[in-house]
Order: C-alpha cells, then sequence, then structure tokens
C-alpha cells in the first residue's frame, strides 16, 4: 500500500472521527457546549493516538514516510490545543477565571476536576521537551507526566463528563485510558528488560 494511500486514509478517518463526535455532541444546549464537549473528546482522542504511536517508532516512517516525530508532534500539538480550549470556552460560558485552579479537597472534588491538574502536567510535559537538551537527564521522566495527564483527564471525564454517560463513548475511552496505562507499563518493561542485557 502507497505512502500516499495510508496518508489519505489516516485523514478520512480522522474526518470521520470528528463527524462522529459532532454528531454524538448535537444538539448542545449552546455554542460553547459544544465546543467544550468536542475539544475535550477529540483532543482526548488525540493524546491518545500520540502516545500509543510512541510504541511503532521504526513502522511509522515506513507507513507514512515520514519520521513518528512528525506524525506524533501532529497529535500531540492538536490534542494540547483542543485540550487547552476545553476549559478556555468553559471559563467563558461560566465567566469564572477559577476553573483553571485545581482543587485538592475535599478529594472527591480533585478526581472530579482532575482536568485541571492533568493540562498542567501536559504543558509540563511539553516544556520537558523543549528544554530537553538543557534537562537531558530527566525530561523523559518529566514528559511521562503525560501518562497521568491522560489518566487524570479520563476519570475527570468520567465523573462529571456529559458524554461519559453514554455507555459506547464511556466503554471506547475507558479502553483507550487502559491502552494508554499499558502501554506505559510495556515501554517500562522494554527498558528494564535492554538494561538486563
Amino acid at each position: 500500500m502507497s505512502t500516499k494511500r495510508n496518508r489519505i486514509l489516516l485523514i478520512i478517518g480522522n474526518i470521520l472521527v470528528i463527524i462522529l463526535l459532532i454528531i454524538k455532541i448535537l444538539p448542545s444546549e449552546n455554542i460553547f457546549d459544544g465546543i467544550i464537549r468536542f475539544a475535550a473528546l477529540y483532543g482526548f482522542i488525540c493524546l491518545f493516538i500520540a502516545t500509543i504511536l510512541t510504541l511503532y517508532l521504526p513502522k511509522i516512517y515506513k507507513i507514512f514516510g515520514k519520521t513518528f516525530i512528525k506524525i506524533h508532534h501532529i497529535y500531540s500539538i492538536l490534542g494540547l490545543i483542543l485540550v487547552t480550549i476545553h476549559p478556555i470556552a468553559f471559563a467563558i460560558e461560566q465567566l469564572d477565571i477559577t476553573v483553571f485552579i485545581p482543587i485538592f479537597y475535599p478529594w472527591i472534588d480533585f478526581w472530579k476536576l482532575a482536568g485541571r491538574p492533568a493540562l498542567i502536567l501536559i504543558y509540563l510535559a511539553i516544556v520537558a521537551v523543549i528544554l530537553r537538551k538543557k534537562i537531558s537527564k530527566i525530561w523523559r521522566y518529566l514528559h511521562s507526566l503525560n501518562y497521568i495527564a491522560i489518566l487524570f483527564a479520563y476519570i475527570h471525564g468520567a465523573l462529571i463528563g456529559t458524554d461519559f454517560q453514554d455507555p459506547f463513548i464511556f466503554i471506547t475511552f475507558t479502553i483507550f485510558s487502559s491502552l494508554v496505562i499499558l502501554t506505559l507499563l510495556y515501554k517500562r518493561y522494554l527498558k528494564i528488560k535492554m538494561k538486563k542485557k
């Protein structure tokens, strides 16, 4: 299968996902509600894809004709933009800037609003990449905060997300989150295995 055809399939796949999500979130209460819900769902999907792709470094170039980093960054950047739009739209709708501030007590509220610390962790992970040359010894550990952020985002959505009340969305995103955790564990396993050699 040609590289061009694979790129076309990738684009078509993304378009179909976007269309399905738009259909899912309609009718929304208002334009902000629609943006909030779409940005959360598709942003999560993009971050999920960016994370899962890390398992297939050699194959990415062979399939898409681009380096892994470029493909990974496309989804990472798009995911970052969308998960940032999500709270911004909510802040505008609620006229409340405090929606960005994490709440640590009571404990259940921390998890309900776990999207707040998740966004902070994502940005820390991005900063780690930017400064990787200056913090070469620890940047990978900081970048791994993305895994925790995705888990936090999932818990946030599962507890108070409008669309997570839909069984299909709940099951699908539960699978996504589980695969992210398994990816992290598998990568750690491979790293330990390589050290033993």
